[in-house]
């Protein structure tokens, strides 16, 4: 039986810091960042009940080192403590 040994050294350059800005701050991954934060805070407004007049879940961009992002967040104090007690950005995003 032969052997056969093949040796390869790739000498890592590191990664474009600019293309990659470029990339995530492009059209079709802002929409599908868009789409992802909308249809979660969506499931979370359909199973939240809110009271006096308040709103429940609502989305936002905010602009990181490299790229922009986007923030699922509660908008009043009934929505926070319902947030704590229900989990549902949790499982909004597949967790448990």
């Amino acid at each position: 039986m032969a052997k056969a040994k093949c040796e390869v050294k790739i000498k890592w350059k590191g990664w474009n810091r600019g293309g990659y800005a470029e990339v995530m701050n492009g059209g079709g991954v802002q929409a599908m960042l868009d789409q992802k934060a909308n249809a979660a805070a969506a499931a979370c407004n359909s199973t939240f009940t809110p009271k006096y007049g308040e709103s429940g879940y609502s989305t936002a961009t905010i602009g990181g080192s490299l790229a922009r992002g986007r923030v699922v967040y509660t908008d009043s104090k009934h929505a926070n403590v319902s947030e704590r007690r229900h989990n549902r950005l949790q499982s909004a995003f597949g967790g448990d």
